[in-house]
């Protein structure tokens, strides 16, 4: 009797252990950027929104995620992305939202109110805010069948690095700058021609002479070493403003469980953060690895930074009236962006809701 029993619970033991407790399911997530892993956009996707997705859905082990990375060109050139994810042939993607500023210009926000802040942590959380608040910003996305996850940005303080030396303001005009289009706006009242550009194009643009200088920042002066083509480092403290949003296609958001989509969602808070981290650690760096790699730095006098603020037209006015014109609450959506600039004590130099 004593071996049947020890026989019987054999058999149920290894029964037992031959059904899982739960079988974890394995879900494709393809993720898109036009540019390479050298830029902070990509190099956070793979530091940050991976593995924090990952750490999320590790916690219950129910999902997990075959990430197939769509970097360098692979599957859409700097400023595909949106169409990639939107077509469904990426999952996943970074939208540099400043590329589309005709497609989806509610999120201009930070173009538009250039000299207002530095602190890219800060404007994530205040437009992560915004989209929470007012429904037009994810009701942007709707016609690009896309769900939006999270605001974000890497350009925290912009300046002008040039093939020519510039000692001020004045030596700006006549320049031709490269920028990624609602900046040119910045310098072309001062006398700079703009010429539409972008970080995949900037440097080659430089050395060939397309452009004499670039609008860029101190985190991709260092990233892309910008400093071989343009040795002059204008610190104009143009301010920085949200480039990116991380998107999901919507008929893939829709097939994901709950638990995927909020791991996903946390991934792209945790992304916002990390790449304003970055940003301001780098920058902190750019103007001595500018100088150690035998550029010069000029400093813009703060009397020449409010003038050049003043000179410009209410750009963020002009875009709060488009936006009302659309039925957007562009007032609103200004005064909130500022009004929260104010509150954080930032180094604004033009009030762009009230003048």
């Amino acid at each position: 009797m004593r071996t049947w029993t020890k026989f019987g619970i054999g058999l149920g033991l290894a029964a037992a252990a031959a059904v899982p407790a739960s079988a974890q399911e394995t879900v494709d997530l393809t993720v898109v950027s036009g540019f390479s892993p050298t830029v902070a956009a990509v190099k956070m996707l793979q530091e940050s929104f991976i593995p924090t997705v990952n750490e999320e859905l590790a916690k219950t082990g129910n999902y997990e995620i075959n990430w197939q990375e769509a970097f360098s060109g692979t599957l859409a050139t700097p400023g595909g992305e949106l169409e990639a994810v939107q077509t469904g042939l990426a999952d996943v993607g970074v939208i540099v939202t400043a590329i589309h500023s005709d497609k989806i210009p509610l999120y201009l926000i930070g173009y538009v109110t250039p000299f207002t802040t530095t602190d890219m942590v800060l404007v994530h959380n205040v437009v992560d805010g915004l989209v929470e608040k007012y429904p037009a910003f994810n009701e942007t996305w709707d016609k690009f069948n896309q769900v939006t996850l999270s605001a974000s940005g890497i350009a925290d303080n912009y300046i002008v690095c040039s093939a020519k030396p510039i000692e001020s303001v004045d030596d700006i005009d006549g320049l031709k700058i490269g920028g990624i289009g609602p900046n040119l706006r910045w310098v072309e009242p001062i006398g700079g021609v703009g010429v539409n550009a972008n970080l995949g194009n900037f440097y080659n643009m430089t050395q060939t002479g397309v452009t004499d200088a670039i609008l860029v920042w101190g985190e991709s002066v260092v990233s892309l070493k910008f400093y071989e083509v343009c040795p002059y480092y204008f610190n104009a403290n143009l301010g920085g403003a949200n480039t990116y949003a991380v998107n999901v296609n919507k008929q893939k958001w829709e097939t994901l469980p709950e638990e995927v989509q909020s791991a996903l969602e946390t991934g792209a808070k945790a992304y916002s953060v990390a790449i304003g981290e970055f940003a301001a650690t780098l920058g902190e760096r750019a103007i001595e690895t500018f100088k150690e790699n035998g550029g010069t730095v000029v400093q813009i006098d703060e009397q020449e930074r409010l003038e050049w603020a003043a000179t410009l037209p209410n750009i963020a006015q002009e875009w709060a009236d488009e936006m009302e014109a659309q039925g957007i609450p562009g007032n609103d959506i200004l005064h909130d962006y500022m009004s929260a600039m104010r509150e954080a004590d930032q180094p604004i130099a033009r009030q762009w809701d009230e003048n």
